[in-house]
């Protein structure tokens, strides 16, 4: 990270040492002062004193701006480069992180960092060059008197660096407390109306209460931590400035030293003193920072999804080849990770092309999994797909997007425009070809009542209702126009008006095209060309609606719940 800086810091740092040794010549300059008051003329000294003081003002201020707007910078590339990592990680790892979490690393994390460099670092470089300088003018002054203090701040600096490593320590699980709390309340505001109208307002609040709760132990640890450390530089200076005091008028008097030696050697003291607070700080920042920075790591450190394999040419027929796949477990706050759970087993289907083939089976069968492994959001862990005559798992996860469009559950409707919306996977898509997909999908009416194409959608699009952000998101993957669409669940959470609407859309999407439906509802996939019964991961029967019902039990058993026969 300090990498992509190393001019400005460089810069930064040369000011800061000019800066401590225009710092360090000052008490030579009073010296002189004081011993030539009542000698000669001390006016030029006087003056060389407040150059000195404008020109070390003047290098502190530039170093300021340089490390401010470096620490900017870093922030900036540092969230870039966060930003194009969380878009693409694998999926899995979407599986195993929650969403509040990664965003709290993009924002609160990343803004740790600027602390490294506005109070960190060059602040702490800046300090060591100022005491070093000052002991070696010191013991030019008075050996004996020198001993004593390095003794006091040893003891100082030791202390610090000691207790410094829990601040680390502590910063990073505050992070995680406040990840917690940011991914808890995410899943709060989705959920908000269904958590109103259970009247859990209370039981909700208590659960985030308890993660803010947790975050505010946390920084609690810090604060105790940081107020053993700050006042350590007070107490190493008083404790300095006492013993200097004694020993040094003791020194005067049995005239070893001379008063103006006395006073110079007060003045580099000072000059030890004063950076211990800023190097005190220092370590505080920089380890508060070193947690973020870790939690940040976390993140870039996972591969991002592949991108190797050829690209795949258009096709219009999928074939599974006795696929076996498993969700990877989360780990657990033990460290843990379960053994994975298999969802598919032996599955062997041949999706045909330009025909509609309909997944059905009860809850957790498989359904949605085998879509996703189309999709290549996940790979088989046994067994291969084919897409065409072609292996999927040679191919490109974003040329295999290309050829099959998606359509979740829950249709995915960002905050924006109709229009952002429609040509979010086609973004040269014209106006006029937006209206046709509004056409195809019954929703000109809908969108040309507001602002048209310039409509603006609320947050997850809720300003339409869950069957129009379904064929909102069909009218997409036409523009997109794929050979092959899968469907999850189109109709899982519409009205019967809404399903006909749905389905009416479907049948305008399917011409020309492969598709595949997972249907929960059969009334909706009676008509399929071909119907693929999945049990417990295994195919249980595949066949059309008549023929399953003369020959699987299990469809019979599902037909006869939903009142089909």
């Amino acid at each position: 990270m300090l990498a992509h800086h190393k001019g400005v810091l460089t810069l930064a740092i040369v000011m800061s040492l000019a800066g401590s040794a225009l710092s360090l010549a000052q008490p030579m300059v009073i010296n002189r002062i004081i011993s030539t008051i009542g000698e000669g003329p001390v006016a030029w000294l006087v003056w060389l004193l407040v150059g000195l003081l404008l020109v070390s003002s003047v290098l502190s201020a530039l170093r300021s701006y340089l490390l401010t707007r470096t620490a900017e910078t870093a922030v900036l590339a540092t969230r870039h480069r966060l930003i194009a990592q969380l878009l693409r990680l694998p999926v899995p790892a979407y599986d195993r992180h929650r969403t509040g979490d990664l965003v709290t690393r993009l924002g609160s994390d990343t803004t740790l960092i600027r602390s490294a460099f506005t109070g960190g670092l060059v602040e702490a470089i800046g300090g060591v060059a100022t005491m070093i300088g000052a002991i070696v003018l010191m013991a030019l002054v008075d050996v004996l008197m020198l001993g004593i203090v390095l003794g006091v701040v040893a003891v100082t600096l030791f202390a610090v660096v000691s207790t410094s490593t829990l601040i680390q320590r502590y910063t990073k699980k505050a992070q995680e407390a406040v990840g917690d709390l940011g991914a808890g309340m995410d899943r709060a505001l989705v959920a908000v109306r269904t958590i109103r109208a259970a009247g859990a307002q209370d039981q909700v609040e208590a659960g985030l209460r308890a993660d803010a709760d947790l975050a505010w132990l946390q920084g609690v640890r810090i604060a105790r931590v940081a107020a053993l450390i700050f006042p350590a530089a007070g107490l190493a200076m008083q404790g300095s400035f006492l013993l200097v005091l004694g020993i040094g008028g003791a020194r005067v008097a049995a005239g070893t030293i001379t008063v103006a030696e006395l006073v110079t050697f007060v003045l580099y003291l000072f000059m030890v003193s004063m950076p211990l607070g800023s190097i005190f700080a220092a370590v505080t920042t920089i380890r508060q920072a070193m947690g973020a920075i870790e939690r940040i790591g976390q993140i870039m450190e996972i591969e991002p999804e592949s991108t190797d394999g050829r690209t795949a040419r258009d096709a219009h027929s999928i074939s599974f080849d006795n696929v076996s796949f498993a969700y990877e477990g989360r780990v657990t706050e033990s460290g843990e990770t379960p053994e994975p759970h298999p969802v598919l087993l032996d599955v062997s289907v041949d999706i045909r092309a330009g025909e509609k083939t309909a997944i059905v089976g009860p809850s957790g069968s498989g359904k949605s999994t085998m879509l996703a492994l189309i999709e290549r959001f996940y790979d088989p862990t046994e067994g291969r797909i084919l897409l065409g005559d072609q292996d999927m798992a040679e191919l490109t996860r974003s040329s295999v997007r290309k050829v099959v469009g998606y359509v979740e559950q829950e249709a995915a409707v960002l905050a924006g425009t109709v229009r952002e919306n429609l040509t979010l996977g086609a973004p040269d898509t014209s106006d006029e070809r937006c209206w046709w997909a509004l056409d195809q999908v019954n929703l000109r009416e809908r969108v040309a009542e507001t602002d048209g194409l310039d409509t603006i959608l609320g947050d997850r699009g809720l300003s339409l209702s869950g069957g129009q952000r379904q064929r909102l998101a069909l009218a997409r993957m036409l523009l997109m126009e794929t050979p092959i669409l899968l469907l999850d669940e189109p109709t899982s959470a519409v009205d019967s008006q809404n399903e006909q609407l749905i389905l009416d859309a479907v049948d305008a999407s399917a011409e020309g095209r492969t598709l595949v439906v997972v249907a929960h509802r059969l009334s909706t996939v009676t008509d399929a060309d071909q119907i693929i019964v999945l049990d417990n991961g295994r195919v249980a029967a595949t066949g059309t609606h008549s023929e399953l019902l003369a020959t699987s039990p299990l469809y019979q058993n599902l037909a006869s719940r939903q009142l089909l026969g």
